[in-house]
Protein backbone atom coordinates (compact mmCIF):
# COMPACT_ATOMS: atom_id res chain seq x y z
CA UNK A 1 0.00 0.00 0.00
CA UNK A 2 1.35 3.32 -0.88
CA UNK A 3 1.69 5.75 2.19
CA UNK A 4 0.74 9.01 2.51
CA UNK A 5 3.75 11.58 3.33
CA UNK A 6 2.78 14.60 5.83
CA UNK A 7 4.31 18.52 4.98
CA UNK A 8 6.47 17.89 7.86
CA UNK A 9 8.43 15.23 6.23
CA UNK A 10 8.42 16.75 3.16
CA UNK A 11 10.20 19.40 4.75
CA UNK A 12 12.15 17.76 6.76
CA UNK A 13 13.49 15.59 3.10
CA UNK A 14 13.79 19.01 1.52
CA UNK A 15 16.14 20.22 4.04
CA UNK A 16 18.06 17.44 3.61
CA UNK A 17 18.34 17.09 -0.24
CA UNK A 18 18.96 21.35 0.46
CA UNK A 19 21.78 20.28 2.50
CA UNK A 20 23.36 17.25 0.71
CA UNK A 21 23.12 19.87 -2.81
CA UNK A 22 25.19 22.84 -0.40
CA UNK A 23 28.09 20.30 0.32
CA UNK A 24 28.46 18.54 -2.94
CA UNK A 25 28.74 22.39 -4.17
CA UNK A 26 31.32 23.47 -1.46
CA UNK A 27 33.38 20.08 -1.77
CA UNK A 28 33.35 20.05 -5.85
CA UNK A 29 36.95 21.33 -7.34
CA UNK A 30 39.27 21.52 -10.06
CA UNK A 31 41.70 18.88 -11.06
CA UNK A 32 44.49 19.10 -13.06
CA UNK A 33 45.81 16.14 -15.15
CA UNK A 34 49.21 16.21 -17.06
CA UNK A 35 51.50 13.75 -17.78
CA UNK A 36 54.36 16.14 -18.15
CA UNK A 37 53.65 17.28 -14.29
CA UNK A 38 56.74 17.07 -11.96
CA UNK A 39 55.62 17.96 -9.10
CA UNK A 40 53.60 15.87 -5.43
CA UNK A 41 50.74 14.06 -8.30
CA UNK A 42 48.05 15.17 -6.06
CA UNK A 43 45.91 17.46 -9.15
CA UNK A 44 46.08 20.60 -6.42
CA UNK A 45 47.67 22.29 -9.44
CA UNK A 46 49.21 22.01 -12.79
CA UNK A 47 52.58 21.63 -11.49
CA UNK A 48 51.19 19.00 -9.05
CA UNK A 49 48.97 17.47 -10.97
CA UNK A 50 47.56 13.67 -11.55
CA UNK A 51 50.12 12.55 -14.18
CA UNK A 52 47.23 9.64 -14.95
CA UNK A 53 44.25 10.93 -16.36
CA UNK A 54 43.28 7.08 -14.47
CA UNK A 55 44.35 8.56 -11.07
CA UNK A 56 42.29 11.40 -11.24
CA UNK A 57 39.22 9.75 -12.27
CA UNK A 58 39.25 7.32 -9.23
CA UNK A 59 39.52 10.46 -6.75
CA UNK A 60 37.25 12.77 -8.60
CA UNK A 61 33.56 13.15 -7.30
CA UNK A 62 30.42 14.47 -8.28
CA UNK A 63 30.33 17.92 -9.38
CA UNK A 64 34.11 18.06 -9.75
CA UNK A 65 35.78 19.17 -12.98
CA UNK A 66 38.84 17.77 -14.54
CA UNK A 67 41.74 19.61 -16.65
CA UNK A 68 43.61 17.72 -18.68
CA UNK A 69 46.77 19.02 -20.46
CA UNK A 70 48.15 18.43 -24.12
CA UNK A 71 49.28 14.95 -24.32
CA UNK A 72 48.69 11.03 -24.41
CA UNK A 73 46.76 9.57 -22.07
CA UNK A 74 45.89 5.21 -22.17
CA UNK A 75 43.39 3.78 -19.89
CA UNK A 76 45.86 0.73 -18.34
CA UNK A 77 48.11 3.46 -17.45
CA UNK A 78 47.65 4.26 -12.97
CA UNK A 79 49.53 4.21 -10.04
CA UNK A 80 47.86 5.40 -6.59
CA UNK A 81 45.78 1.87 -6.85
CA UNK A 82 46.83 -1.88 -6.01
CA UNK A 83 43.95 -3.00 -8.26
CA UNK A 84 45.02 -5.69 -11.13
CA UNK A 85 45.68 -3.89 -14.49
CA UNK A 86 42.92 -5.54 -16.80
CA UNK A 87 45.04 -4.99 -20.16
CA UNK A 88 42.62 -4.47 -22.93
CA UNK A 89 39.44 -4.21 -21.11
CA UNK A 90 40.72 -1.03 -19.06
CA UNK A 91 38.79 2.31 -20.10
CA UNK A 92 38.38 5.54 -19.23
CA UNK A 93 35.11 5.11 -17.21
CA UNK A 94 33.26 8.58 -16.91
CA UNK A 95 31.41 9.54 -13.89
CA UNK A 96 28.24 10.91 -12.83
CA UNK A 97 28.67 14.81 -11.98
CA UNK A 98 32.28 14.78 -13.14
CA UNK A 99 33.57 16.75 -16.28
CA UNK A 100 36.09 16.41 -18.31
CA UNK A 101 37.87 19.09 -20.11
CA UNK A 102 40.78 18.39 -22.63
CA UNK A 103 43.00 20.67 -24.59
CA UNK A 104 44.97 22.36 -22.10
CA UNK A 105 48.08 24.24 -22.56
CA UNK A 106 49.49 22.68 -19.07
CA UNK A 107 52.52 22.62 -16.55
CA UNK A 108 56.00 24.64 -18.35
CA UNK A 109 54.07 26.82 -20.60
CA UNK A 110 53.65 30.47 -19.96
CA UNK A 111 50.23 30.20 -19.81
CA UNK A 112 49.39 26.76 -18.48
CA UNK A 113 45.20 27.59 -18.27
CA UNK A 114 45.03 28.52 -21.91
CA UNK A 115 42.47 26.51 -23.77
CA UNK A 116 43.05 25.70 -27.38
CA UNK A 117 42.04 21.99 -28.33
CA UNK A 118 43.34 22.43 -32.16
CA UNK A 119 46.77 23.67 -30.52
CA UNK A 120 47.00 21.51 -27.18
CA UNK A 121 45.37 18.20 -28.67
CA UNK A 122 44.31 15.74 -25.60
CA UNK A 123 44.43 12.41 -27.10
CA UNK A 124 42.72 9.41 -25.05
CA UNK A 125 44.30 6.16 -26.89
CA UNK A 126 43.74 2.50 -27.00
CA UNK A 127 47.09 2.08 -28.74
CA UNK A 128 48.37 0.06 -25.28
CA UNK A 129 51.55 -1.23 -26.84
CA UNK A 130 52.21 2.15 -28.81
CA UNK A 131 53.07 0.60 -31.85
CA UNK A 132 49.96 1.47 -34.20
CA UNK A 133 50.95 2.05 -37.77
CA UNK A 134 48.66 4.53 -39.91
CA UNK A 135 46.38 2.22 -42.47
CA UNK A 136 44.91 4.03 -45.70
CA UNK A 137 41.91 2.15 -45.60
CA UNK A 138 40.06 2.14 -42.58
CA UNK A 139 38.45 -1.15 -42.95
CA UNK A 140 42.18 -2.60 -42.54
CA UNK A 141 41.99 -1.52 -39.05
CA UNK A 142 40.56 -4.93 -38.61
CA UNK A 143 43.15 -7.08 -39.86
CA UNK A 144 46.43 -4.32 -38.85
CA UNK A 145 48.41 -6.81 -35.97
CA UNK A 146 49.84 -3.48 -34.57
CA UNK A 147 45.97 -3.24 -33.37
CA UNK A 148 45.76 -6.80 -31.50
CA UNK A 149 46.69 -5.61 -28.41
CA UNK A 150 44.30 -2.34 -28.24
CA UNK A 151 41.63 -1.11 -25.48
CA UNK A 152 38.29 -3.10 -26.38
CA UNK A 153 36.52 0.43 -25.62
CA UNK A 154 38.72 3.88 -24.67
CA UNK A 155 35.95 5.67 -22.85
CA UNK A 156 32.69 4.03 -21.20
CA UNK A 157 29.55 6.32 -20.11
CA UNK A 158 27.52 4.04 -17.61
CA UNK A 159 24.00 4.97 -16.18
CA UNK A 160 25.03 4.53 -12.88
CA UNK A 161 23.01 6.94 -10.75
CA UNK A 162 19.73 5.01 -9.63
CA UNK A 163 17.63 8.25 -9.78
CA UNK A 164 18.42 7.93 -13.98
CA UNK A 165 20.15 11.09 -13.78
CA UNK A 166 23.62 11.49 -15.45
CA UNK A 167 25.77 14.81 -15.83
CA UNK A 168 29.05 13.72 -16.82
CA UNK A 169 30.74 15.79 -19.76
CA UNK A 170 33.10 14.85 -22.12
CA UNK A 171 34.83 17.66 -24.07
CA UNK A 172 37.95 18.54 -26.08
CA UNK A 173 39.50 15.27 -26.64
CA UNK A 174 40.69 13.03 -29.96
CA UNK A 175 39.61 9.15 -28.85
CA UNK A 176 41.58 7.22 -31.00
CA UNK A 177 42.97 3.43 -31.13
CA UNK A 178 40.17 1.65 -29.66
CA UNK A 179 39.58 -2.03 -30.88
CA UNK A 180 36.41 -3.24 -30.37
CA UNK A 181 37.14 -7.11 -31.61
CA UNK A 182 36.02 -9.45 -28.68
CA UNK A 183 33.45 -12.15 -29.02
CA UNK A 184 30.60 -10.45 -26.96
CA UNK A 185 29.03 -7.39 -25.46
CA UNK A 186 30.67 -4.97 -24.09
CA UNK A 187 33.99 -5.89 -25.68
CA UNK A 188 32.26 -5.34 -30.00
CA UNK A 189 30.64 -2.35 -29.29
CA UNK A 190 32.11 1.15 -29.12
CA UNK A 191 36.19 1.20 -30.14
CA UNK A 192 36.28 4.99 -29.27
CA UNK A 193 33.72 5.13 -27.12
CA UNK A 194 30.79 2.81 -25.18
CA UNK A 195 28.06 5.28 -24.18
CA UNK A 196 25.10 3.97 -22.24
CA UNK A 197 24.03 6.95 -20.03
CA UNK A 198 22.56 10.66 -20.73
CA UNK A 199 26.66 11.88 -21.26
CA UNK A 200 27.17 15.53 -23.05
CA UNK A 201 30.19 14.89 -25.25
CA UNK A 202 31.52 18.25 -27.12
CA UNK A 203 34.13 19.23 -28.99
CA UNK A 204 35.43 15.64 -29.61
CA UNK A 205 37.16 13.80 -32.61
CA UNK A 206 36.88 9.86 -32.73
CA UNK A 207 39.16 8.72 -35.19
CA UNK A 208 40.60 5.16 -36.38
CA UNK A 209 38.63 3.03 -33.91
CA UNK A 210 37.06 -0.53 -34.75
CA UNK A 211 34.27 -2.57 -33.68
CA UNK A 212 31.90 -5.07 -34.72
CA UNK A 213 29.17 -2.53 -33.62
CA UNK A 214 30.08 1.22 -33.78
CA UNK A 215 33.63 1.79 -34.89
CA UNK A 216 34.13 5.30 -33.33
CA UNK A 217 31.00 5.43 -30.73
CA UNK A 218 28.36 2.75 -29.34
CA UNK A 219 24.82 4.03 -27.79
CA UNK A 220 22.86 1.66 -26.19
CA UNK A 221 20.15 1.61 -23.22
CA UNK A 222 21.31 1.85 -19.72
CA UNK A 223 20.71 -0.78 -17.01
CA UNK A 224 17.36 0.51 -16.65
CA UNK A 225 16.42 2.59 -19.97
CA UNK A 226 16.70 4.05 -23.13
CA UNK A 227 19.39 6.86 -22.76
CA UNK A 228 19.87 10.27 -24.18
CA UNK A 229 23.41 11.31 -24.81
CA UNK A 230 24.28 14.54 -26.80
CA UNK A 231 27.09 15.30 -28.68
CA UNK A 232 27.39 18.54 -30.14
CA UNK A 233 30.72 19.95 -32.24
CA UNK A 234 32.22 16.08 -32.55
CA UNK A 235 34.01 14.50 -35.73
CA UNK A 236 33.94 10.74 -36.44
CA UNK A 237 36.53 10.35 -38.90
CA UNK A 238 38.17 6.98 -40.58
CA UNK A 239 35.98 4.59 -37.92
CA UNK A 240 35.14 1.49 -39.15
CA UNK A 241 33.13 -1.26 -37.93
CA UNK A 242 30.96 -4.55 -39.54
CA UNK A 243 27.60 -2.05 -38.57
CA UNK A 244 27.75 1.52 -37.92
CA UNK A 245 31.68 2.44 -38.86
CA UNK A 246 31.67 5.55 -37.57
CA UNK A 247 28.48 5.18 -34.84
CA UNK A 248 25.74 2.21 -34.07
CA UNK A 249 22.54 3.33 -31.92
CA UNK A 250 20.93 0.68 -30.50
CA UNK A 251 17.72 2.01 -27.85
CA UNK A 252 19.22 4.88 -27.01
CA UNK A 253 17.43 8.07 -28.49
CA UNK A 254 20.97 10.66 -29.07
CA UNK A 255 20.64 14.30 -29.89
CA UNK A 256 23.31 15.18 -32.28
CA UNK A 257 23.98 18.72 -32.85
CA UNK A 258 26.53 20.25 -35.33
CA UNK A 259 28.43 16.89 -35.97
CA UNK A 260 30.71 15.79 -38.49
CA UNK A 261 30.39 12.09 -40.12
CA UNK A 262 33.12 11.81 -42.65
CA UNK A 263 35.28 8.65 -44.33
CA UNK A 264 33.42 5.94 -42.18
CA UNK A 265 33.20 2.66 -42.90
CA UNK A 266 31.15 -0.43 -42.64
CA UNK A 267 31.46 -4.00 -44.10
CA UNK A 268 27.73 -4.50 -43.84
CA UNK A 269 25.48 -1.84 -42.98
CA UNK A 270 25.54 2.13 -42.17
CA UNK A 271 29.20 3.25 -43.59
CA UNK A 272 28.47 6.41 -41.40
CA UNK A 273 25.72 5.74 -38.83
CA UNK A 274 23.64 2.82 -38.09
CA UNK A 275 20.46 3.57 -36.02
CA UNK A 276 18.35 0.23 -34.78
CA UNK A 277 15.16 0.67 -32.77
CA UNK A 278 16.11 4.21 -31.15
CA UNK A 279 11.94 6.40 -30.63
CA UNK A 280 13.55 9.52 -31.15
CA UNK A 281 16.42 10.75 -32.77
CA UNK A 282 17.12 14.21 -33.89
CA UNK A 283 20.08 15.52 -35.87
CA UNK A 284 20.58 18.98 -36.91
CA UNK A 285 23.57 20.71 -38.49
CA UNK A 286 25.09 17.97 -39.36
CA UNK A 287 27.68 16.91 -42.34
CA UNK A 288 27.46 13.17 -43.29
CA UNK A 289 29.75 12.78 -46.42
CA UNK A 290 32.72 10.39 -47.94
CA UNK A 291 31.35 7.35 -45.92
CA UNK A 292 30.76 3.39 -47.23
CA UNK A 293 29.22 0.70 -46.84
CA UNK A 294 29.85 -2.95 -48.03
CA UNK A 295 25.97 -3.30 -47.82
CA UNK A 296 23.46 -0.65 -47.44
CA UNK A 297 22.89 2.85 -45.86
CA UNK A 298 26.57 4.61 -46.93
CA UNK A 299 25.68 7.45 -45.10
CA UNK A 300 23.28 6.45 -42.97
CA UNK A 301 20.98 3.24 -42.19
CA UNK A 302 17.96 3.13 -40.16
CA UNK A 303 15.38 0.27 -39.19
CA UNK A 304 13.10 0.11 -36.72
CA UNK A 305 13.51 3.85 -35.69
CA UNK A 306 10.52 6.22 -34.83
CA UNK A 307 9.86 9.85 -35.01
CA UNK A 308 13.64 10.48 -36.22
CA UNK A 309 14.58 13.72 -37.53
CA UNK A 310 17.21 15.61 -39.61
CA UNK A 311 17.43 19.28 -39.89
CA UNK A 312 19.46 21.15 -41.83
CA UNK A 313 21.84 18.33 -42.64
CA UNK A 314 24.25 18.00 -45.55
CA UNK A 315 24.52 14.38 -46.94
CA UNK A 316 26.97 14.07 -50.10
CA UNK A 317 29.23 11.66 -51.31
CA UNK A 318 28.34 8.33 -49.50
CA UNK A 319 28.54 5.05 -51.07
CA UNK A 320 26.71 1.71 -50.53
CA UNK A 321 27.58 -1.21 -52.42
CA UNK A 322 23.92 -2.49 -52.13
CA UNK A 323 21.00 0.00 -51.58
CA UNK A 324 20.96 4.01 -50.10
CA UNK A 325 24.27 5.43 -51.06
CA UNK A 326 23.17 8.72 -48.58
CA UNK A 327 20.46 7.01 -46.74
CA UNK A 328 18.97 3.46 -46.72
CA UNK A 329 14.88 3.64 -44.87
CA UNK A 330 14.18 0.61 -43.49
CA UNK A 331 11.30 -1.10 -42.01
CA UNK A 332 9.05 0.50 -39.34
CA UNK A 333 11.22 3.14 -39.66
CA UNK A 334 9.40 7.11 -39.82
CA UNK A 335 11.28 9.78 -40.62
CA UNK A 336 11.69 13.62 -41.28
CA UNK A 337 13.94 15.47 -43.28
CA UNK A 338 14.03 19.22 -43.75
CA UNK A 339 15.73 21.91 -45.09
CA UNK A 340 18.29 19.12 -45.92
CA UNK A 341 20.88 18.68 -48.74
CA UNK A 342 21.81 15.23 -50.57
CA UNK A 343 24.59 15.49 -53.84
CA UNK A 344 26.82 12.84 -55.20
CA UNK A 345 25.77 9.78 -53.30
CA UNK A 346 26.17 6.28 -55.47
CA UNK A 347 25.36 2.66 -54.64
CA UNK A 348 24.35 -0.19 -57.31
CA UNK A 349 21.26 0.59 -58.07
CA UNK A 350 22.12 2.91 -60.34
CA UNK A 351 19.34 5.68 -59.93
CA UNK A 352 19.47 8.90 -58.12
CA UNK A 353 16.30 7.86 -55.98
CA UNK A 354 17.87 5.01 -54.72
CA UNK A 355 21.13 6.46 -54.06
CA UNK A 356 20.29 9.50 -52.17
CA UNK A 357 17.16 7.65 -49.94
CA UNK A 358 16.56 4.29 -50.81
CA UNK A 359 12.81 3.49 -49.06
CA UNK A 360 12.61 -0.17 -48.45
CA UNK A 361 8.88 -0.45 -46.45
CA UNK A 362 6.45 1.46 -44.34
CA UNK A 363 6.64 4.29 -46.93
CA UNK A 364 8.40 7.41 -47.80
CA UNK A 365 9.99 9.79 -45.31
CA UNK A 366 8.48 13.50 -45.00
CA UNK A 367 10.61 15.38 -46.94
CA UNK A 368 10.12 19.39 -46.90
CA UNK A 369 12.12 22.25 -48.31
CA UNK A 370 15.31 20.14 -49.32
CA UNK A 371 17.36 19.69 -52.12
CA UNK A 372 18.29 16.02 -53.38
CA UNK A 373 20.29 16.46 -56.56
CA UNK A 374 18.86 14.67 -59.72
CA UNK A 375 15.95 13.12 -58.00
CA UNK A 376 13.07 12.70 -60.18
CA UNK A 377 10.78 10.47 -58.27
CA UNK A 378 7.41 11.37 -55.76
CA UNK A 379 9.14 12.35 -52.17
CA UNK A 380 5.95 14.57 -51.63
CA UNK A 381 6.14 17.55 -49.29
CA UNK A 382 6.97 21.12 -50.62
CA UNK A 383 9.41 23.16 -51.07
CA UNK A 384 11.88 20.49 -52.45
CA UNK A 385 13.83 20.53 -55.37
CA UNK A 386 16.62 18.54 -57.46
CA UNK A 387 19.37 21.07 -58.61
CA UNK A 388 22.87 21.06 -57.97
CA UNK A 389 23.18 22.42 -54.67
CA UNK A 390 26.85 24.60 -55.91
CA UNK A 391 29.00 23.69 -52.78
CA UNK A 392 32.29 25.75 -52.47
CA UNK A 393 34.85 22.83 -52.75
CA UNK A 394 33.52 19.45 -52.03
CA UNK A 395 36.40 17.69 -53.17
CA UNK A 396 37.87 19.14 -49.92
CA UNK A 397 35.21 18.70 -47.44
CA UNK A 398 33.87 22.20 -48.00
CA UNK A 399 30.17 22.01 -47.57
CA UNK A 400 29.60 25.76 -47.71
CA UNK A 401 27.04 27.11 -50.48
CA UNK A 402 28.28 29.19 -53.12
CA UNK A 403 27.00 33.13 -52.96
CA UNK A 404 27.97 36.17 -54.82
CA UNK A 405 27.04 38.33 -51.77
CA UNK A 406 29.92 35.78 -49.44
CA UNK A 407 30.35 32.67 -48.28
CA UNK A 408 32.33 31.91 -45.19
CA UNK A 409 36.40 30.41 -46.38
CA UNK A 410 37.47 28.49 -43.14
CA UNK A 411 40.69 28.67 -45.15
CA UNK A 412 41.47 32.11 -45.23
CA UNK A 413 39.14 32.74 -42.36
CA UNK A 414 36.99 35.35 -44.09
CA UNK A 415 34.16 35.79 -46.43
CA UNK A 416 34.93 35.53 -50.39
CA UNK A 417 32.39 35.97 -53.02
CA UNK A 418 31.30 33.30 -55.68
CA UNK A 419 30.32 33.78 -59.71
CA UNK A 420 27.28 32.20 -59.02
CA UNK A 421 24.73 31.82 -55.80
CA UNK A 422 23.40 28.47 -54.81
CA UNK A 423 19.33 28.08 -55.07
CA UNK A 424 19.93 26.42 -51.62
CA UNK A 425 20.15 29.89 -50.16
CA UNK A 426 16.93 31.32 -48.71
CA UNK A 427 15.41 28.13 -49.83
CA UNK A 428 14.71 26.40 -46.24
CA UNK A 429 11.44 26.30 -44.49
CA UNK A 430 9.90 29.97 -43.84
CA UNK A 431 9.16 28.74 -40.53
CA UNK A 432 12.57 27.98 -39.16
CA UNK A 433 13.91 30.60 -37.24
CA UNK A 434 17.11 31.95 -39.25
CA UNK A 435 19.24 31.74 -36.06
CA UNK A 436 22.68 33.38 -36.28
CA UNK A 437 22.87 33.95 -40.03
CA UNK A 438 24.44 36.64 -40.75
CA UNK A 439 23.20 39.65 -43.17
CA UNK A 440 22.00 40.29 -45.67
CA UNK A 441 19.92 36.48 -45.11
CA UNK A 442 16.38 36.85 -46.55
CA UNK A 443 14.80 36.50 -43.42
CA UNK A 444 14.85 32.59 -44.91
CA UNK A 445 16.93 30.15 -43.35
CA UNK A 446 19.61 28.04 -45.61
CA UNK A 447 19.39 24.05 -46.41
CA UNK A 448 22.29 22.65 -45.38
CA UNK A 449 24.56 22.16 -42.25
CA UNK A 450 25.07 25.93 -42.22
CA UNK A 451 21.68 26.65 -42.70
CA UNK A 452 20.82 28.72 -39.31
CA UNK A 453 24.66 29.11 -38.53
CA UNK A 454 27.34 32.03 -38.45
CA UNK A 455 28.58 30.63 -41.23
CA UNK A 456 25.53 30.63 -43.74
CA UNK A 457 26.26 31.67 -47.14
CA UNK A 458 24.36 35.50 -47.51
CA UNK A 459 22.32 36.30 -49.20
CA UNK A 460 22.36 37.75 -52.86
CA UNK A 461 19.51 40.17 -54.77
CA UNK A 462 20.93 40.41 -58.08
CA UNK A 463 22.88 43.79 -57.26
CA UNK A 464 25.89 44.69 -54.44
CA UNK A 465 25.61 43.73 -51.28
CA UNK A 466 24.11 47.14 -49.41
CA UNK A 467 26.57 48.53 -47.14
CA UNK A 468 24.81 49.59 -44.49
CA UNK A 469 21.97 48.07 -42.75
CA UNK A 470 18.22 49.88 -43.69
CA UNK A 471 15.89 49.69 -40.83
CA UNK A 472 13.08 47.73 -41.66
CA UNK A 473 14.77 46.00 -44.09
CA UNK A 474 14.20 42.67 -42.54
CA UNK A 475 15.45 40.58 -46.08
CA UNK A 476 18.29 42.60 -46.45
CA UNK A 477 17.87 43.71 -50.36
CA UNK A 478 18.03 47.11 -49.34
CA UNK A 479 14.72 47.90 -49.35
CA UNK A 480 11.87 48.56 -47.48
CA UNK A 481 8.72 47.07 -48.57
CA UNK A 482 5.89 44.81 -48.40
CA UNK A 483 8.04 41.68 -48.33
CA UNK A 484 9.77 42.74 -45.14
CA UNK A 485 6.49 43.14 -43.62
CA UNK A 486 5.30 39.88 -44.86
CA UNK A 487 8.44 38.06 -43.37
CA UNK A 488 8.03 39.98 -40.03
CA UNK A 489 4.17 38.92 -39.55
CA UNK A 490 5.10 35.35 -41.01
CA UNK A 491 7.43 35.01 -37.30
CA UNK A 492 5.73 37.28 -35.38
CA UNK A 493 2.89 34.83 -35.74
CA UNK A 494 4.70 31.23 -35.91
CA UNK A 495 6.53 32.81 -32.07
CA UNK A 496 3.22 33.52 -30.70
Amino acid sequence: MRRNINSKTCLIVWLILLTLQAATTVAAKIIYVDDDANGLNDGSSWQNAYKFLQDALMMARDGDELRVAQGVYKPDQFALSDRPNLGRAETFQLKNGVTLKGGYAGFGQPDPNLRNIELYKTILSGDLAGNDIEVNDPCDLLTEPTRFENSYNVVTGYQTDTMNITTDVLDGFTIAGGNANGPSYPHNCGGGMLCKSDSTVRNCMLTGNWASYGGGMYCGPSWCCVTEPTLVNCIFERNSACYGGGMAVGDSDPRMINCTIRGNSASEDGGGILFYNDNFTTMVNCLINDNSAGQDGGGMYCIFSFNWIVTNCTISNNSAGNLGGGMFKGYDTYMTLTNCIFRSDSDSGGTDESAHIHVDRSGNPTVNYSCIQGWTGALGGIGNFSEDPRFADPNNDDYHLKSQAGRWDANSASWVKDDVTSLCIDAGDPASPIGLEPFPNGGIINMGAYGGTAEASKSYFGEPVCETIVAGDINGDCIVNLKDFALLAFHWLEEH
